[in-house]
């Protein structure tokens, strides 16, 4: 029996990765050769920087291609197959209207590097840091260099989270796609471009289609990868966004390796 599906996806963060952003990386590439074998390939798709994403795999990053930046950046071997940023001026003013009228401090995804800044808790700027290997350090956001954005991303303050992304809809809905990602996280996008649109474009060039796919995600900015798939796992510690989304559940969740389990699966009894 041959598989059911031709091309692999997997968001990282509560999907692929431990809640450590550890993973059983022997395990992986076992799984990862035989699908290999049999012609299949393998996309990792998440909202993370680039140079994040491929700190995860020292030893296969050649082999994966990587849809990045929630679509906007898509990489294989290093090469750069989509670079979608957000508007120049509308990102100036998103990021002028966070700093000055939200009292919110931005990180930003750049084509040069990412943005984090400077004055935020210890803790947190560790956190961003982790996220943004590639970054240089902001004291004021006036005084950026240039660049382009692929996403701006930020939290919202918990006791405001419904009020300031009123805000932000109102004032930006017609020019950005704003999506919150899960515990007051969101993230500002380039409107039409998702990880679904940038998989459909990799899928295409491979003369396969979404009924070719199967994916896993947790969160509200996995939805539209779930739709598409023909296989849409949600995982089992998933949101109700994605949940909504796809037509299947992992039995374990992100902690026990739910994604390899399910290619076992498959790799098992129909590989």
């Amino acid at each position: 029996m041959s598989l059911p599906f031709q091309a692999v996806t997997f968001d990282m963060d509560a999907t692929f990765v431990h809640d450590d952003k550890s993973y059983d990386h022997a395990r992986f590439e076992r799984i990862l050769s035989q699908l290999e074998d049999q012609g299949v390939k393998v996309i990792v798709s998440s909202g993370n920087q680039y140079e994040c994403l491929t700190n995860y795999f020292p030893d296969t990053k050649e082999r994966l291609y990587f849809v990045s930046e929630n679509g906007a950046h898509v990489v294989y071997q290093g090469q750069d197959l989509v670079q979608t940023t957000v508007e120049q001026a509308v990102a100036d003013e998103v990021i002028r209207f966070l700093c000055n009228d939200l009292k919110i401090t931005p990180s930003l995804s750049g084509v040069k590097h990412g943005y984090v800044y400077a004055k935020l808790p210890a803790a947190t700027l560790k956190r961003q840091q982790f996220y943004f290997p590639n970054h240089v350090l902001v004291d004021d956001y006036k005084d950026l260099p240039a660049d382009r954005y692929y996403q701006l991303s930020f939290l919202l303050d918990p006791a405001k989270v419904d009020e300031q992304l009123a805000a932000l809809q109102d004032r930006f809905g017609n020019q950005v796609r704003i999506t919150p990602s899960g515990n007051g996280s969101v993230d500002v996008t380039v409107p039409g471009i998702n990880k679904a649109t940038a998989l459909n474009d990799l899928l295409s060039s491979w003369g396969l289609s979404g009924a070719d796919l199967i994916a896993f995600g947790d969160g509200g900015n996995d939805a539209e990868m779930l739709k598409l798939a023909k296989f849409g796992y949600a995982m089992k510690n998933a949101g109700p966004v994605a949940i909504a989304a796809a037509n299947h559940r992992t039995a374990l969740d992100n902690n026990h390796d739910g994604v390899l389990a399910v290619l076992e699966d498959y790799l098992t009894n129909q590989g």
